[in-house]
């Protein structure tokens, strides 16, 4: 017989919402998520802790996404205002992972083909960025990719080649889908300068 495991708060007898969760039950798991939440938002706008805090808060982020992902999609025991927080903490992730970037962003249109593997066979497709960075991009991506799935970015202007990783996606209901890649064997694939003046959100705001 299956050992249920519990809760870790004290005083909570409920079930774990998932062994991942470090034995937190559901509603332990979105308390805690929003405190974590909170920690890094008044780290980001009050800086009590070096620049050298960013990564660890970066990687938890990206935990948290994936998390949070998996079990919105996962879990059926979820009531439906249980579900609408995790999408309002992935929502809170994504705006506070691209204020975490090093890199400056920037608004720019650059033609691009994207090439990926399925059990069926090779992918393409074109599109045009929206955004870039020294590490990475946003772009509209029609095809349909999995977090950490690795995509072959293809510049149609220079023939430049890198390998990237899709960090971050979201479809708008009813439009298209933008996705976020991290290259992982190219430096500096834009050719960008240190001192890109123009640095702006991942919607195109200024921050």
């Amino acid at each position: 017989m299956t050992e249920i495991v519990r809760c870790s708060i004290q005083n909570c007898e409920k079930p774990a919402a998932s062994p991942e969760t470090r034995s937190l039950c559901r509603r332990h798991l979105i308390l805690t998520c929003y405190e974590q939440l909170d920690e890094c938002r008044r780290w980001q706008e009050e800086r009590l802790s070096p620049d050298g805090a960013a990564e660890p808060l970066r990687q938890f982020l990206l935990e948290c996404s994936l998390r949070v992902a998996k079990l919105a999609l996962d879990l059926k025991e979820f009531t439906n205002l249980e579900r609408a927080q995790l999408l309002d903490i992935l929502l809170q992730v994504t705006d506070l992972s691209r204020h975490l970037r090093q890199s400056p962003r920037i608004a720019v249109s650059i033609p691009v083909q994207l090439r990926g593997q399925e059990s069926c066979g090779t992918w393409e497709e074109q599109t045009r960025t929206r955004v870039i960075s020294r590490h990475g991009a946003m772009l509209e991506c029609e095809h349909p990719v999995k977090m950490e799935e690795t995509l072959l970015v293809v510049r149609m202007d220079t023939g430049r080649q890198a390998h990237a990783q899709v960090v971050w996606r979201w479809r708008r209901v009813g439009g298209t889908q933008e996705i976020g890649i991290e290259f992982l064997d190219s430096e500096n694939f834009w050719d960008l300068d240190s001192g890109s003046p123009e640095i702006v959100g991942m919607h195109g705001l200024t921050t």
